[in-house]
C-alpha cells in the first residue's frame, strides 16, 4: 500500500514539476496585470481622496511600469523571444524589490497610531506574499529562457 501511495506521489510531482515554462510565463504575465490593475486602482483611489503622497505615487508609478512590462513578457513567451524575457526579469526584480520597500514604508504605521496586532500579522504576511511573487514571476521566465536557449543549441 505505501508503495503505491508513493509511486503514485511521485506521478505527481512529476507532472507539476513538467508544467511548461511557455505556459508559466503567460500566466504570470496575466497574473501581474490583475494584481497590479487592483492595487493600482486603489491606489488612485488614496491618491484622488488623501491628496498627493510621495510613496502611494511611486507605488502607482512601480504598478503602471510592471503592468506594462508584463505585455513585455507575455509577447516574449508566445513569441519566444529571449530578449524580451530577459528585460521582464531585470525589471521585475529591479522593480519589484523597490515596490517591497515602498509597502514596507506605506504599512509602517505612524508614530502616533498604535494599530493592533492584526495589522502587523496582515501587513507582513501581505510584504511576504509580495517578495514570493517578485521572485516566482523572475524564476519562471528565467527557466523558460533556458530551455529557449537549450533548444537553439541543439
Amino acid at each position: 500500500m505505501n508503495i503505491l501511495i508513493m509511486h503514485y506521489l511521485y506521478f505527481e510531482i512529476e507532472m507539476c514539476c513538467n508544467v511548461s515554462h511557455q505556459y508559466c510565463c503567460v500566466v504570470i504575465g496575466v497574473l501581474a496585470i490583475i494584481v497590479g490593475s487592483s492595487d493600482l486602482g486603489y491606489r488612485a483611489h488614496l491618491l484622488a481622496t488623501y491628496g498627493l503622497n510621495r510613496w502611494i505615487l511611486a507605488s502607482v508609478i512601480a504598478w503602471v511600469l510592471i503592468i506594462m512590462a508584463a505585455v513585455v513578457l507575455i509577447v516574449g513567451a508566445i513569441k519566444k523571444i529571449t530578449t524580451l524575457l530577459l528585460i521582464w526579469i531585470i525589471f521585475v526584480l529591479l522593480v519589484g524589490i523597490a515596490q517591497i520597500f515602498i509597502k514596507i514604508v506605506l504599512f509602517t504605521p505612524a508614530k502616533n497610531i498604535h494599530p493592533n496586532d492584526a495589522y502587523y500579522i496582515l501587513a507582513s504576511g501581505f510584504i511576504i506574499l509580495l517578495i514570493l511573487l517578485v521572485f516566482c514571476s523572475a524564476y519562471y521566465p528565467y527557466a523558460y529562457k533556458r530551455e529557449i536557449e537549450e533548444e537553439e543549441y541543439e
